[in-house]
């Protein structure tokens, strides 16, 4: 694979990404497999995204998608703590 080509696959990559991130709750009722959107995040979240994951979840927002993707991301206890109503610290 020719450097240019990385470039791009980098740039797409990190484009899904920022989209992601910007509006949790369109990507998570967008259909798209929790699965995908674990993999498009690297796995990983912010500070921020969970604040506003918490904040989604204590509102009654895509709760399960929400609770599948801590979890598929190895976030296990924050999605324990969602679940259990624990938010105060996420906040």
């Amino acid at each position: 694979m020719e450097l240019s080509e990385l470039c791009f696959e980098d740039r797409i990559a990190a484009k899904r990404d920022a989209e992601i991130r910007n509006d949790w709750s369109a990507t998570l009722g967008s259909g798209k497999r929790i699965e995908d959107i674990s993999a498009d995040i690297g796995w990983a979240f912010t500070d921020e995204d969970i604040k506003e994951l918490a904040w989604l979840h204590k509102e009654c927002i895509h709760r399960k998608k929400i609770e599948q993707l801590l979890i598929e991301c190895n976030f296990v206890s924050v999605a324990f703590d969602l679940r259990d109503g624990r938010y105060i610290e996420y906040f």
